[in-house]
């Protein structure tokens, strides 16, 4: 389990930063999506921030990387860098 981390985004300049809190951790494939699937490896990741809070999760599979948000979702990323 990851441990909470601060990540500041911003966007174009005329928004302020976004302090967010994110929190990644890897789940066993088989038991996400099934025991025939090609998925290799699956990452739940918490996005908190001052006013919201979601669930992404995260896979990787012969397509590449990919959430279930879409493949430019930010936890996409987040978790490409988490596990450097």
């Amino acid at each position: 389990m990851a441990k909470l981390r601060r990540v500041k985004r911003s966007g174009k300049r005329s928004t302020p930063a976004v302090s967010r809190d994110v929190r990644i951790r890897e789940k066993d494939p088989r038991l996400i999506c099934g025991k025939g699937t090609t998925v290799t490896r699956v990452f739940r990741v918490e996005e908190r921030s001052k006013d919201r809070r979601v669930m992404h999760l995260v896979f990787l599979d012969r397509h590449g990387w990919y959430c279930e948000h879409g493949s430019e979702c930010e936890a996409v990323k987040d978790v490409r860098k988490f596990i450097r």
